[in-house]
């Protein structure tokens, strides 16, 4: 499953670049420290993988 993100935040946190993402049409949002937008979505899509998010996507 390719999920849709959107950034809701980026920030610095103790000098680290930080993005908050979340999936389009829930409340799910993911927190990763990236360089760059695309960075951080392929970080979150990797968590949202490894949690299998899928599975509660899906109802």
């Amino acid at each position: 499953m390719s999920y849709e993100l959107e950034v809701v935040e980026e920030y610095l946190l103790h000098g680290e670049r930080r993005f908050k993402l979340r999936v389009k049409g829930s409340k799910i949002t993911v927190n990763v420290a990236a360089d760059s937008i695309d960075e951080a979505m392929e970080k979150a899509r990797n968590i949202l993988k490894k949690i299998r998010a899928d599975r509660i996507i899906r109802g």
